[in-house]
């Protein structure tokens, strides 16, 4: 295969098969009660049909799938603004999530009715403002949970290792890096590598979650 590409399409396209099962299974335990559950398996189910509309724009029209990262992020955004917002139990902290989302929210919705050529773009500020709030909730969570059972624990790794390597990235402002020539390797590989990582700490949280029969908790 002489494509430079095809591992990279290869490797996003397994990323994606993981994202599927991971919602998949979530989905055969929706029915519970657990508020918090059904917003991953939201979460879940949202991202896997975003992502997919990214990989067949992508393979078909290479390099103008870039304005669905507004729907990614921003989705994103939303659903885990709500795990959080269900998760924590301090009043104040609730309240703290809420304000966060309406305020981020409200200044990428203002900018795209200033510049609405930018929608078509990457968007710094979405990415990496969405992306540092919610590393912030993990580590409240992570920190809250020190002395109690681990519930979503491996989730948050997961997600905290993934938007730390995603933010570096498009901070890095080269969205078009690639280290060349010999070998050849596309920076947004270690960006799918660290999504992988996150969907199997995602499956690992589903078998812990069975293990314990957290699902209604």
């Amino acid at each position: 295969m002489n494509d430079p590409f095809f591992f990279g399409f290869a490797l996003s396209v397994f990323s994606l098969l993981l994202l599927f099962v991971n919602a998949i299974l979530f989905l055969l335990k929706v029915k519970t009660n657990n508020r918090v559950y059904k917003v991953v398996a939201t979460y879940l189910t949202v991202l896997f049909f975003v992502e997919l509309f990214c990989n067949i724009i992508g393979y078909l029209k290479p390099g103008e799938n870039s304005f669905l990262s507004h729907f990614y992020f921003n989705s994103q955004f939303l659903l885990l603004s709500l795990f959080f917002y269900q998760l924590f139990d301090d009043e104040s902290l609730k309240k703290v999530v809420l304000l966060c989302y309406l305020l981020i929210t409200s200044i990428i919705i203002i900018g795209y009715i200033v510049d609405f050529n930018s929608f078509w773009e990457f968007n710094l500020f979405e990415i990496v403002s969405t992306s540092s709030i919610l590393v912030l909730y993990v580590l409240i969570h992570l920190f809250d949970t020190l002395n109690k059972e681990k519930i979503y624990f491996f989730l948050c790794i997961g997600l905290i290792l993934y938007l730390i390597c995603s933010s570096l990235i498009f901070i890095s402002g080269n969205y078009q890096l690639v280290f060349i020539e010999d070998p050849y390797i596309d920076i947004w590989i270690f960006n799918t590598l660290f999504y992988i990582l996150y969907q199997i700490l995602i499956f690992k949280e589903w078998l812990f979650m069975k293990k314990v029969n957290a699902y209604d908790r």
